[in-house]
């Protein structure tokens, strides 16, 4: 266990907690910052003093599941609309993200989920989109994000179909 992992655990447990705090917008938004910026603090901790480890991206990745579980957690529980009003959007990443899962199953023996730039801005977008609902963004903003992330999810199955050994950090398709 190292600082990097614990770093990563911790926004597990912060994750869970913004679940608790949702009707507290000033508790909630410190919480989540303090989430986001875990998980960019693990990630630069770890690379920085070479405390990378396959566990260590394994247990980023389940992390990073569980704060996107708990992020559309809030926004069914608080913002209902941006899921009625673009549910075949979201059909259509979760599919294709469950069809990722499947192929490196498969193909590989075990789940992966890469860590691409298409991903990451993503996640970035995803961030973003969380502080603007509760100050009344509207709908363009979810239709361009879920845009980007239906085009990460098919790059990072194209990634997984084609090749032959996998590279989690790989940055693209196109590189």
């Amino acid at each position: 266990m190292n600082i990097p992992n614990l770093i990563t655990i911790s926004r597990i447990i912060l994750s869970v907690v913004l679940l608790t705090v949702i009707d507290s917008i000033p508790l909630f938004l410190s919480i989540f910052f303090i989430a986001g910026l875990s998980d960019v603090a693990d990630g630069y901790i770890a690379r920085r003093f070479n405390m990378t480890t396959v566990a260590g991206a394994k247990l980023d990745s389940i992390a990073d599941i569980v704060f996107n579980i708990a992020i559309l957690s809030v926004i069914y529980m608080k913002y209902r609309w941006v899921l009625s009003d673009n549910l075949l959007l979201f059909i259509i990443v979760i599919g294709i993200k469950l069809l990722s899962v499947i192929v490196s199953k498969i193909k590989f023996g075990k789940i992966m989920f890469l860590h691409t730039i298409a991903n990451k801005i993503t996640g970035i977008l995803v961030f973003a989109a969380v502080p603007c609902l509760m100050f009344k963004m509207n709908n363009c903003y979810i239709i361009a994000l879920l845009g980007v992330a239906i085009f990460a999810a098919l790059e990072e199955l194209l990634i997984l179909i084609k090749d032959d050994e996998i590279d989690l950090n790989r940055k693209s398709l196109f590189v």
